[in-house]
């Protein structure tokens, strides 16, 4: 299970379940015991994904800035920013019609990945192949 994590002056105040286009039930059981872990684990503004193994051991997957260049995934940058003293929001997918589209773009978040491999990456190269044949052809 991974997570996006919000630091922010040095205090975390955000948790936010990474991959926010399927509810996971088993995270509603989990929810108190992964936040206990992440909290004991985690200062500054940042923020930061982890895994949390199946054997409860967490694993850090990237760190990102604190801002506009970072998706809040189920928050808001306003929000985060309102956060006071030392409670942290953990916020998961409860049911499927919570699940949240791409936020910059109203589509899932699989559909924008265009990395080498990645679905789209072979749609992309199969268009461009053909469209090569179709130019030769024309010659």
């Amino acid at each position: 299970m991974e997570f996006r994590c919000f630091v922010r002056n040095h205090n975390l105040v955000g948790i936010s379940q990474r991959e926010v286009t399927t509810c996971y039930p088993a995270l509603l059981e989990k929810k108190h015991s992964l936040q206990a872990l992440i909290e004991d684990f985690f200062v500054e503004n940042y923020t930061f994904d982890v895994y949390v193994t199946q054997d409860d051991r967490i694993k850090v997957v990237d760190f990102n800035p604190w801002g506009a260049f970072t998706l809040p995934l189920m928050f808001t940058w306003e929000e985060l920013d309102q956060i006071r003293g030392d409670g942290v929001e953990f916020r998961i997918v409860e049911s499927q019609l919570s699940v949240r589209p791409g936020l910059k773009t109203a589509v899932p978040f699989d559909f924008l990945d265009t990395s080498a491999g990645s679905g789209w990456d072979q749609v992309i190269r199969n268009a461009d192949e053909e469209l090569q044949q179709q130019t030769r052809n024309k010659l």
